[in-house]
Parts: C-alpha cells; sequence; structure tokens
C-alpha cells in the first residue's frame, strides 16, 4: 500500500471532525426541540461535505483504472434520455425515452484512447440502431450489432438496402418505426413476416381531415399477419387499417387517424388485445353514424380491459363517442383515466360525460375529490356566463380527471356524480381573477368576486356538501370563497337551538392563498370566529407563489383556538393526494399530474416538456 501523505492525512483528519460534529449536534437534538430550517441546515452543511469527500474519493481512483464492467454501465448511459427520436423529423417514440445513442457523442469517446474506442464498439446496443435517414452508418451499424436485436428507422419508401435489411433479418428486428408512410408503401414493403417484432411505431405527415391523393382507407395487413410478440403499438396520422396480430399487444397509441368506421375498428382491436395496460386514444372526433355502427356491432360491457392501468382520451372533441365507447369498456377499479378536449373554447363536456363518469370503475373506491370551478367572462359584466369546470377523484390505486366540463348549474351539476357519501377529503378551487388580476388592483379583483357566477353561494355549498356529512375529513379551498364555505358548513336546524356544524368529522381545514384572496388575517379570524361550532383540530394555510397580501408566519392570538396552525410557502399549486398510478411517469402520454397555476391538474406530453 502506498504511503500516506499529508493531503490524505488532512483528509482522514476532516472526515473524523465532521463525524464528531454530526455526533455532537445529533445529541442536541434529542436534548432540545429545534426548528425545522436548523435541521435542514445542518443536512446540507452535511451532504456538501459526503459529496467533497466522493469528489476526493473519485479523484483517487481514475477513470482508466476502473473495471472495463463498470466503465461500461457508464458509456450505457451516454444515450439522452428524451422522447425524440433522432432523424430528419422529430417523431415521437411514444412509449419509453430515447434508447439511440449520438453518434456524434460515441465518435467523441471513440476519439480518447483506443480502450474507449474497443469499449463503445464493444456495446451492441450503441449500434442496434439502423436508422433509413443515415446510410454511411447503416452497413457499419449492422456489423456491429452482431447477433442481437435490432431497431429499423424507415423513411417514406424504404430503400433498397433497407428492404433488404428487413426481409434478411427480420427475425431479429424488435422495433420498427416508419415515418411518413401510407398504404401502398406499408402494403408493399412491410410484407415479412415480424416473429420477434415488440414495437411498431407508423406515421404520416398528413393533416387531419385531408386525405393525400395517393392515400388508401381500405385494411393493410402488415407482416403477414405474423407478430405474436407485438405489444407497443402507435398510430399518427394513418389513413389506412393496418391488420396486424394484437393478441399480445399491452400499449396501444392511436392518434388523428382516419379509418371508415372508426370506432368500430378502433373498438376491434381493443376486443382482441385483453391484456392492454396502457391506451391512448387522440384527437376524437366522429359522426353520429359511426357511433350508431359502434353500438350495433357491439354491445355495453362487452369488451374487458381487465387488465388496463392507464386510459387517456386527449382532444376526446367527441362527447357522443367518448360515451359509447366508455360504455363497451368493461374495466377493474385499478384504472386511471384522464379525459380532456382540445381546447378552452371547444364545446365542453356535459349530461352525457357526466353520467359516464358517475358509472367509472374507480368512482366506487374514491375517497378524495378535487373541483375547480371557472366561468367565462371571469367577472361580473353584463351578457351570459358560462360556468365550467374541473372533476378529479382519487381513491387508493386509481384516479380520474375530467376536463373542461360544462356546469350550468355551478357546484350542484356534480352532485350527481361525485360519491358523496365516501369522500374524506375535498378540495374546491374557484378560478375567478386571474387574468384580472393582471390589470386591476387587488381590491376590485376582491370585489368584483361573484359566487352567484361560479355556482359557489352558501346554499348551494351547503346542499352539495350535505351528502358528505358523514364521511368529510379534510376540507382545503381557496381563499377567495372561504367565506361562503365557513357560512355553509355551519347549519341551525328547526329541531336544535344552537347552530350545529354541517360535517361533524371535519377536523382539517386547507386554505390556499392564491390571487386576490383576502389578508390572511381577515379569513384567520372568519374561521376563529366559528370555531365554537366546528371544532376544528388543524388548520393549513399554503401561501401560493402568485399571492400578493401579507405572508405572516403566525397569527398567536387566533391560532390558539386550534390545535395546530401550519403556515407553508409553496412555489407550485397544491394538490389534492394523488395514487402512485398519477404521480409516476410511464411514457411520453402519461406523465405526472401536476396543478397549474390555476389549481387545474395537467400533465404534459413527454416530447413538448423534453
Amino acid at each position: 500500500m502506498a504511503p500516506a501523505t499529508s493531503h490524505d492525512e488532512s483528509l482522514v483528519r476532516l472526515s473524523k471532525t465532521i463525524s464528531a460534529k454530526i455526533k455532537r449536534d445529533i445529541t442536541i437534538i434529542r436534548m432540545f426541540v429545534l426548528r425545522l430550517p436548523s435541521v435542514c441546515t445542518m443536512e446540507e452543511e452535511l451532504m456538501s461535505a459526503v459529496a467533497m469527500l466522493r469528489s476526493a474519493r473519485n479523484a483517487a481512483i481514475p477513470f482508466h483504472r476502473l473495471p472495463i464492467e463498470l466503465v461500461k454501465g457508464i458509456f450505457a448511459s451516454v444515450p439522452t434520455m428524451t422522447y425524440l427520436l433522432l432523424g430528419q423529423n422529430k417523431q415521437v417514440d411514444v412509449w419509453q425515452r430515447r434508447h439511440l445513442a449520438d453518434l456524434g457523442e460515441l465518435c467523441t469517446l471513440m476519439l480518447v484512447c483506443r480502450q474507449w474506442r474497443d469499449i463503445i464498439i464493444g456495446i451492441q446496443s450503441f449500434w442496434n440502431t439502423v436508422d433509413q435517414a443515415y446510410p454511411q452508418t447503416q452497413t457499419t451499424s449492422l456489423e456491429r450489432s452482431g447477433d442481437g436485436p435490432l431497431r429499423v428507422i424507415l423513411r417514406s419508401i424504404p430503400s433498397v438496402f433497407m428492404s433488404t435489411l428487413c426481409n434478411n433479418e427480420s427475425a431479429r428486428i424488435v422495433q420498427i418505426h416508419h415515418v411518413g408512410v401510407v398504404g401502398a408503401t406499408a402494403e408493399e414493403h412491410l410484407d415479412f413476416p415480424a416473429p420477434a417484432l415488440e414495437t411498431l411505431h407508423l406515421t404520416n405527415d398528413c393533416i387531419f381531415g385531408h386525405d393525400p391523393p395517393t392515400e388508401t382507407k381500405h385494411a393493410v395487413q402488415l407482416f403477414r399477419g405474423h407478430t405474436p410478440r407485438l405489444r407497443q403499438l402507435s398510430l399518427h396520422n394513418i389513413y389506412w387499417f393496418p391488420v396486424l396480430q394484437t393478441e399480445a399487444l399491452t400499449h396501444l397509441d392511436v392518434h388523428m387517424c382516419s379509418w371508415d368506421d372508426f370506432l368500430a375498428k378502433f373498438m376491434g382491436i381493443l376486443a382482441s388485445a385483453s391484456n392492454l395496460t396502457d391506451l391512448v386514444l387522440s384527437s376524437l372526433t366522429s359522426t353520429s353514424s359511426k357511433v350508431a355502427s359502434l353500438n350495433a356491432q357491439y354491445p355495453n360491457a362487452s369488451v374487458p380491459l381487465l387488465h388496463l392501468r392507464r386510459l387517456h382520451l386527449r382532444k376526446a372533441d367527441s362527447e357522443d363517442a367518448v360515451v359509447a365507447m366508455l360504455a363497451k369498456l368493461v374495466l377493474p377499479p385499478t384504472t386511471a383515466f384522464e379525459i380532456s378536449k382540445s381546447y378552452m373554447d371547444s364545446p365542453l363536456f356535459s349530461e352525457g360525460a357526466l353520467s359516464s363518469l358517475a358509472h367509472l370503475p374507480v368512482m366506487q373506491v374514491a375517497s378524495h375529490a378535487s373541483i375547480a370551478i371557472t366561468s367565462n367572462p371571469l367577472q361580473a359584466a353584463p351578457g351570459p356566463h358560462v360556468t365550467m369546470g374541473q372533476l378529479a377523484v382519487a381513491g387508493a390505486e386509481s384516479a380520474v380527471v375530467c376536463t373542461m366540463l360544462s356546469l350550468p348549474s355551478g357546484l350542484a351539476t356534480l352532485a350527481p356524480v361525485v360519491p358523496a357519501a365516501q369522500i374524506r377529503e375535498l378540495w374546491l378551487v374557484v378560478v375567478s381573477d386571474r387574468t384580472s388580476l393582471l390589470r386591476t388592483p387587488v381590491a376590485e379583483v376582491i370585489s368584483a368576486f361573484d359566487p352567484a357566477i361560479f355556482g359557489v353561494d352558501s346554499s348551494t355549498l351547503r346542499h352539495c356538501l350535505r351528502p358528505m356529512a358523514g364521511t368529510l375529513e379534510t376540507l382545503v379551498v381557496g381563499g377567495n370563497v372561504l367565506p361562503n364555505v365557513l357560512e355553509a358548513l355551519v347549519t341551525l336546524d328547526d329541531a336544535a337551538e344552537t347552530p350545529q356544524p354541517l360535517c361533524p368529522k371535519l377536523s382539517t381545514l386547507g386554505l390556499i392563498m392564491s390571487f386576490g384572496a383576502p389578508p390572511i388575517q381577515d379569513l384567520m379570524s372568519l374561521i376563529a370566529a366559528r370555531q365554537e361550532v366546528l371544532q376544528l383540530k388543524h388548520v393549513r394555510v399554503n401561501y401560493f407563489r402568485p399571492y400578493g397580501g401579507p405572508r405572516p408566519e403566525s397569527l398567536p392570538e387566533l391560532d390558539s383556538r386550534f390545535v395546530s396552525v401550519e403556515y407553508v410557502q409553496s412555489r407550485e399549486h397544491p394538490m389534492m393526494a394523488l395514487p402512485p398510478v398519477c404521480k409516476q411517469e410511464a411514457h411520453a402520454r402519461w406523465t405526472p399530474w401536476k396543478a397549474n397555476l390555476d389549481g387545474m391538474l395537467e400533465s404534459m406530453d413527454g416530447e413538448i416538456r423534453d
């Protein structure tokens, strides 16, 4: 072993000093109750010291002395983790982040030294993608891929080399991404058996609603009907119907496709793919005749998808089609749903969608609900108002969010949909002043808020909360609607001489201080004035970033009325607790749900975000 240097001895002394300080600080923590910021400061100091020691350790072991297998593992992470494929067009590999290595990055690594070059060449996963857009690398990639699985990217009409490759190496092709493919091309060039094919992505650069002159709408059999291992299928702007073996399918993404009798053909795919776990359908616009054809061919509850985990209906502008499709499916209570319209000005979901939501399996196991209400226009003005909103309902394993719903009666419209008798936690956000706040003083915005416009007056709130009286434990509301909520929570029955709490189990009240909310001291005074009746235990105040009022960390005279009061600074809008399936990224079309500035839940497509 090499003798210790003075530098090494200094590091040892430093580590002992840090260790002693940590032990001393832990002793203090056990003896005294420290404020959380102090603990956080100690944690930052510790992590900084650990990072420094790790840097010293890395410096003591040069990279070229690491074991070859470890170096290979490091290099294996070279590909940029994004959903975009390399090539002339930014086409999306929906199901997994990009597995392709940038040739420029590989060349840079290969030029460092002979050892690195040999390592890079020996990692087959760097060379197993053959892209028609790069003919100069096709032969090299094919040779260095060995006998491992192949990923093929075709562009419009396949070249002679790519056609020969597909026919000769069909047994080891696991992924095919065909960009700019029309029916005639697919019929001619995708006519080879693909026993190992697991992922197929077909896309065309067509404008939705305008078929190209050379396009065909008839069914086209692909791969001679032999794709026994096909698990992931994406169809984007495809105007012809692909006939495939789909028994093993687990992921299906259909985006802006136009087929004759679209709904019935789409349901036919679902009926043959009983193992689906992820289903994405985008830009759903169907005529009444297609809905009628679907109803004629498939009875309600005739297509079981008992393994489906995530269902995302994006840009679902045909409510009749959504209602008809959901009625045909048999789904487990663990299925999570995200249903949304294309644009805010598109027709809103109405009674049909509300009825479908009420019958979803997740409603039978739900315990949390979040309602966001807004209006167009936002403030009191001459002329009619359109009240609309978002409904999110969640259980332990699944959830559903639907945006935007027409709410002609405000909050009362959702009464038949929300499983009130099961709800233990309710979030209520009223988006009343975001755009007005940009050009109007806060006082004027608050005075302009009219609860009647949004259907959140105290009588309506009381009517909606009454069915939750036996279960509601936590209520989180925006500061702008709190006065009406407090009035609704106190009731005076004819048989009672004194006011009674509407929800006796309610113990926690949350406040979201955002756009145009009154000062927190005024709101806390309102809560304290009703505390004798409500008997709340816990109050949590979230100062959201856009809130412009004073932000006290405590109000001792008022806080003493409760068991605990917590004041929190929030950079992101608070939102209700969601099950893991809604918080974890599964693929580009299913990213974590988050609350936007208005408090509405939304997710962002992976390719847009990256």
